[in-house]
């Protein structure tokens, strides 16, 4: 409820690029290319129309259709600018969790403008402050303004479908599968601000970012549901492997297999998903919103 709280009073949050765009850079030109890092930044230069300009994009960006096609720089932090000098960008828009400062510094050594957006914020302000920065860098303010009004018309949809909830179930997420270690994401991250405005009560409040969660803590937090990554829903040994975590299988979410995943662009960022995410949230954790429309 805190966290939630905390959002609806506001901070005023104003999304500043930790580089500018080097003098004499023309990041709205019509020949701008662009590459971009994020896949919650992706989604919004896509939706202000500005897709047939990006020449290359992260993994995780699968989901936007308009990208199909489009280069994709492998890893999740890449080491060396080398792929990314190669697609000839002007301009990198990037998620400051998935770039390496050598990257950066390659990237402008070599002429390319450089942004990077914060993405260890957590609350959704920054998805509004976020549109109108990159409107205002792609030059389509226009195009800003119209987005913003329906991404936040949509957000008070959400919430207000939310708020309809007569149940506080206890959840958590857990990011597992793909090679990974086994993580829960803590009380300071995107996700848990998601779990608390589709009304249910987050269980790693004590936990930052990140992080591998003990088999007391975990028995101790005892959540209802456990929404997890796609790849967390992987079988391993005819179990999924989300619920290899330490106790993960012997919570009342594990012994009931309340175990869910909601699709991979809902849950790299704040983003224009965000209150589709919430949406889905709310109606699997609530049974009361399950059959319920707007």
């Amino acid at each position: 409820m805190a966290r939630t709280a905390l959002w609806i009073v506001a901070v005023g949050f104003l999304v500043i690029g930790l580089r500018t765009t080097p003098a004499g850079a023309s990041s709205s030109a019509p020949d701008a290319r662009y590459l971009v890092i994020g896949s919650y930044i992706a989604e919004i230069v896509v939706a202000l129309g500005a897709g047939d300009q990006v020449v290359g994009v992260s993994r995780g960006t699968e989901h936007i259709v308009e990208l199909d096609g489009v280069p994709r720089i492998p890893g999740f932090r890449n080491t060396s600018a080398e792929p990314m000098l190669a697609l000839q960008p002007t301009m990198a828009l990037m998620a400051g969790r998935q770039t390496r400062p050598e990257v950066v510094e390659q990237l402008e050594a070599a002429g390319v403008a450089v942004r990077l957006f914060p993405d260890d914020v957590a609350h959704l302000d920054v998805v509004s402050a976020r549109i109108d920065e990159l409107g205002a860098l792609l030059d389509r303010a226009a195009a800003a303004a119209a987005l913003k009004r329906a991404f936040q018309a949509e957000l008070n949809a959400a919430v207000a479908f939310a708020a309809r909830a007569r149940s506080r179930p206890r959840g958590l997420f857990i990011l597992a599968g793909g090679g990974r270690p086994t993580l829960v994401a803590g009380g300071d991250t995107h996700i848990a601000l998601l779990i608390e405005m589709a009304g249910a009560d987050n269980v790693t409040d004590d936990i930052r970012y990140f992080k591998p969660m003990s088999q007391e803590a975990m028995l101790q937090a005892a959540p209802d549901f456990i929404l997890v990554n796609e790849e967390g829903l992987e079988l391993s040994g005819g179990v999924p492997v989300a619920l290899k975590a330490p106790g993960a299988a012997l919570t009342p979410a594990g012994q009931s297999g309340n175990l869910f995943a909601l699709p991979g662009g809902y849950l790299q960022g704040l983003g224009l998903n965000s209150p589709k995410a919430i949406r889905a949230i709310a109606s699997r954790v609530h049974p009361e919103l399950a059959d319920t429309s707007e």
